[in-house]
């Protein structure tokens, strides 16, 4: 099955950076991901940017510059490389259906992962700094109830941005069993939707992000 590519547009202030972070998503292999453009800001839309399913800004300060184009566009998710959180309140402003932050030296397999997470809509929070992030650093370190090894599986695999189907194909198992490991996993975290498991998993260091 072909699943849609997650096309993403590459904003980086010089043109070794841009070049570096677009080798890696086009070297990515069965992930789907495709560099479609490149920038060193957002002040110019151009059409590739227009047409990508996925910023991928380098630095906080490119956030803060690109904001008042971004705020006047029906813009996509955005994954901001950067150690600093400042920012988070802003990305939630311009991406609110799908948005997150990564080290600049995050590998490409994490890298990866976290454009087609936010691609689908959820929220990526590095591990060192998720407690803060979700202002919760004072909640137990485990879920109320524990996830079997199964709810732990799907989960991950949430967290990677799979679909029910893709998570199907890869446990080996039907999209219905798919749905009931789901539902039970939210009942176990106490949440109501995809991108709050993640979270709230991540917080727990049931996955890593």
């Amino acid at each position: 099955m072909i699943y849609p590519v997650t096309r993403v547009f590459v904003v980086a202030p010089t043109p070794m950076a841009r070049a570096g972070l677009r080798s890696m998503l086009d070297s990515a292999e069965g992930t789907g991901v495709e560099a479609v453009g490149g920038a060193a800001s957002l002040s110019a839309l151009e059409p590739a940017l227009v047409d990508a399913d996925v910023l991928l800004v380098l630095g906080e300060d490119l956030i803060e510059d690109s904001a008042p184009s971004l705020a006047s566009e029906d813009h996509q998710a955005i994954l901001l490389l950067a150690d600093y959180e400042g920012a988070i309140p802003k990305l939630r402003t311009l991406s609110p259906q799908g948005w997150g932050i990564l080290p600049p030296d995050a590998p490409q397999e994490e890298l990866e992962a976290a454009v087609v997470a936010v691609a689908r809509g959820l929220i990526v929070l590095p591990g060192a700094m998720t407690g803060r992030l979700l202002g919760n650093t004072g909640e137990a370190g485990v879920p109320p109830e524990p996830l079997t090894s199964r709810e732990g599986e799907v989960l991950g695999l949430i967290g990677r941005g799979f679909s029910n189907r893709m998570i199907a194909r890869e446990l080996h198992i039907s999209e219905h069993t798919v749905k009931f490991h789901i539902s039970s996993l939210f009942a176990k975290l106490g949440v109501g939707n995809r991108a709050e498991a993640v979270s709230r998993g991540a917080r727990y260091g049931l996955i890593s992000l």
